[in-house]
């Protein structure tokens, strides 16, 4: 009983702050982004399913195409695209109302967040 009890520990900011994680959370919110958006944004959704693809890959869940998808290039590359896409959009419609805009800008300086993370710890 108490190896049940050790193995379980709170959560800290500590297991948060990993690249995969963060990735996975960017991910996440770019996926909500890519569905709220007035349009549907196909480019949205399908960085965001390249971003939780690369997150459960570097966690070791999957192991198919392992080296195309390394976290710290994806969350880099998909960080940058997702927060020029979005600042271009809400600076062409000069609407700040568009919360899945906002949305997709948090979800790309989350994403750039976690490249930063991942290559101060490498």
């Amino acid at each position: 009983m108490p190896e049940q009890e050790s193995a379980r520990r709170p959560i800290t900011a500590e297991d948060i702050m990993r690249l995969e994680i963060l990735l996975a959370i960017a991910g996440i919110l770019t996926l909500i982004a890519g569905v709220g958006f007035p349009d549907i944004s196909v480019t949205e959704i399908i960085i965001g399913l390249i971003m939780i693809y690369s997150a459960i890959v570097s966690l070791g869940y999957i192991t198919i195409l392992k080296d195309i998808f390394p976290a710290k290039s994806v969350s880099a590359v998909c960080g940058a695209i997702l927060f020029f896409l979005n600042l271009e959009w809400l600076t062409r419609i000069y609407s700040i109302g568009r919360w899945s805009m906002g949305l997709g800008l948090i979800a790309g300086l989350i994403a750039i967040f976690a490249a930063v993370v991942g290559y101060l710890r490498t």
